[in-house]
């Protein structure tokens, strides 16, 4: 088979289709150019999902006139220099791929003014090939990107519009969504960009209608808000932490905030959005045993360390990265999302709200949602000028470009011709230099291939104010579980043989007795085993219990023998696969030893038990709490006092190991309000 040398045009598609995988993918890419040259408000529009119409437009530094031909040829970017660059990267892109991609996929137009430039330049694409000769004479396919361009009054900054996506690839087009779905999609990105970065004013809309706006304030709290909701907002916790070069800020949800997946939780590092299997587990370590079984927590968490410990450059949408010492990064997510976390009582409040009574409230608060967006998503000025572009049928566009590409431009963007109303297009929100406030920062160029890298490294972006709005500390809480206020608990009596009521002043807790019973034996078995206390831990059996065990359970017990013995088993080999159960922890006495024994070895060689010896130690306790006192079991008042006792002296009584809330609490106002007291 012989080798071909692949056309220009074939070169630009298949490279179009590593980056440009759907119209978010382009608006990502426009977007991340736009933070990078220092925007202070970015503005985002679409039309069918993205597919006829995507126009981006920042008030960033914009480009030099003689550098737009440099924007539309791949590789080459104001970014980096050479490959040394790549370790110290403070910017989203890097690549120089992002112009060159689009284009060779759709229709570009392109307006942009550098500030103390008397005028911007407006481009529109003509994809051309030619050959470029070698000193040999021998030619390689290259491209270039032809452009008509002429002089305009515009804002500083820059405007991408992207037309008819796909239009001369009919394959990639026919297997994007429908428009909602692409629609969905970009908004969720816009999201996604809000949350990575505070400081940036960013409004979305599409086909006409407002989807998006945020202030620009630098207050993540306040973001999270608009997007997730009241709700979720007001059962937030705050995370601020700085260790050996590494910071974390953010906020991780309460416990009953978890979803039934990982997608929302939501990371970044160094401003970079992305998705690491690495920082979820972390994330999710953190809770211990404060989440149930397949529940996930809701989390906006940003990491910032040196740009040398992490390599992004590993996945073509740049949307994993490497961490250069990924043990270090675990631990401190983890240690730090633990100590926020039982920073606060994670006791559930539950209000008596009834289904109907939880709808309607959840729709009063989207119609306030909605209201409060459409009155703070005023347009902007060029926003609101006559610009419908004329777009030609895909099939002609090559002639009607040829035939009168001036009169394209002119007709397809549309500004108003006021240039004396520059200032109007948006305010100037850029960082300013904390010394000499007087003086604007200038910041990185518009596009990942946007300029010759002549720019100076200190003329970088600032990020240093990226959460200037936003309050981390610790919010001061009344706390329940006290010992002075233990003093004061009325225990009232049990419900269902299941629920223990405690009354305190203007509050009730309701407490599980299976729940409970099995964090309290939990704590008891973990004291023990790390050494925390020195109490016997085992209960003699008498007879002892004989248990053959195959091959496999054989090995597997012998694998974590030492755990067994931490735990408070004493088993003897008798050989030939044949063990003698002498004594077992003191918390299973209720249990049948040999069923749970087996139980666990079914657990163990099922590698569902694996990493260190702490991690199978405390997972070997939690199943070891089948021994737990039963829902619909009446105690005696004497026995729940003495559970409910100890369960308030834990330092976590909040869930069982399991995951599942050992209490919640109940205000006496919700009540009032129930029964139309209080109005």
């Amino acid at each position: 088979m012989k080798i071909h040398v692949l056309s220009a045009d074939t070169i630009g598609r298949i490279a179009a289709g590593e980056v440009v995988e759907r119209p978010a993918s382009v608006v990502k890419e426009l977007v991340e150019n736009a933070i990078d040259a220092g925007a202070g408000a970015i503005s985002v529009e679409i039309r069918d999902g993205g597919a006829a119409m995507i126009r981006v437009t920042d008030n960033g530094s914009g480009i030099e006139a003689e550098d737009i031909p440099l924007a539309f040829r791949r590789h080459a970017t104001s970014k980096i220099r050479d490959d040394a660059d790549l370790q110290q990267l403070e910017t989203l892109g890097f690549r120089g791929e992002a112009l060159a991609s689009i284009a060779a996929v759709s229709m570009v137009e392109i307006i942009t003014k550098t500030r103390g430039s008397l005028t911007g330049v407006r481009a529109v694409n003509v994809p051309e090939t030619f050959a470029a000769q070698d000193a040999s004479g021998q030619g390689e396919p290259d491209q270039t990107t032809r452009l008509e361009t002429e002089e305009i009054g515009a804002p500083d900054g820059t405007t991408i519009l992207v037309r008819d996506l796909f239009y001369n690839v009919p394959v990639r087009k026919k297997f994007l969504r429908s428009a909602r779905a692409e629609t969905g999609r970009i908004a969720g990105l816009m999201e996604q960009f809000a949350l990575s970065h505070p400081d940036i004013s960013f409004h979305f809309r599409a086909d006409g209608r407002e989807k998006l706006h945020t202030t620009g304030s630098g207050d993540l709290k306040e973001l999270i808000y608009r997007i997730y909701g009241r709700e979720t907002a007001g059962l937030i916790l705050p995370v601020r932490a700085e260790e050996d070069g590494l910071v974390l800020e953010g906020f991780v949800g309460r416990p009953e905030t978890s979803r039934g997946s990982r997608s929302f939780e939501t990371f970044f590092v160094n401003g970079r959005m992305l998705q690491s299997d690495l920082l979820s587990t972390a994330l999710e370590k953190g809770y211990r045993t404060d989440l149930m079984q397949h529940r996930f927590p809701f989390a906006v968490l940003h990491l910032r360390m040196p740009p040398s410990e992490v390599d992004v450059n590993v996945h073509p949408n740049k949307m994993e990265v490497r961490f250069t010492d990924s043990r270090k990064i675990l631990q401190f997510v983890d240690e730090e999302v633990h100590k926020a976390l039982h920073s606060y009582e994670l006791i559930p409040r539950e209000k008596p709200e009834t289904y109907a009574e939880e709808l309607q409230r959840q729709r009063q608060e989207e119609a306030e949602r909605e209201e409060t967006l459409q009155k703070e998503a005023a347009p902007e000025p060029f926003e609101s000028a006559a610009r419908e572009p004329r777009i030609p049928a895909p099939s002609s566009y090559e002639s009607t470009l040829q035939a009168a590409p001036a009169a394209f431009v002119r007709d397809s963007l549309t500004f108003g011709g006021q240039e004396d109303q520059e200032d109007l297009f948006f305010d100037d929100r850029r960082r300013t230099d904390p010394v000499n406030t007087s003086t604007p920062i200038p910041a990185a160029p518009a596009d990942a291939s946007a300029e010759a890298a002549s720019q100076p490294a200190d003329l970088r972006p600032v990020q240093m104010e990226l959460f200037a709005g936003t309050d981390f500390e610790p919010v001061p809480e009344e706390r329940f579980l006290t010992e002075e206020k233990a003093a004061f608990f009325r225990i009232v009596g049990q419900i269902f043989g299941t629920y223990w009521i405690v009354e305190e002043s203007d509050r009730l807790l309701l407490i599980d007795q299976h729940a409970a019973h099995e964090k309290v034996n939990y704590e008891r078995i973990m004291k023990r085993v790390t050494g925390r206390t020195d109490a016997a831990g085992t209960q003699q059996l008498l007879p002892p219990r004989a248990v053959t065990l195959s091959g496999r359970e054989e090995e597997a017990y012998q694998r974590c023998a030492d755990v067994f013995r931490q735990l408070g088993y004493e088993i003897e080999d008798l050989g030939q696969g044949s063990y003698a159960i002498r004594g077992i922890p003191l918390e299973l006495f209720s249990s049948d030893p040999v069923e749970l024994f087996r139980d666990t070895l079914d657990e163990i060689m099922g590698d569902r038990l694996q990493g260190k010896p702490q991690m199978i130690l405390s997972r070997i306790a939690t199943m070891s709490c089948k021994a737990a006192v039963k829902g619909s079991s009446l105690l005696k008042r004497e026995e729940a006092e003495t559970l409910i006792g100890e369960l308030l002296t834990l330092e976590d009584p909040y869930h069982c190991p399991h995951g599942r809330p050992t209490m919640i609490i109940m205000d006496k106002s919700d009540m009032d309000r129930k029964f139309k007291r209080l109005v």
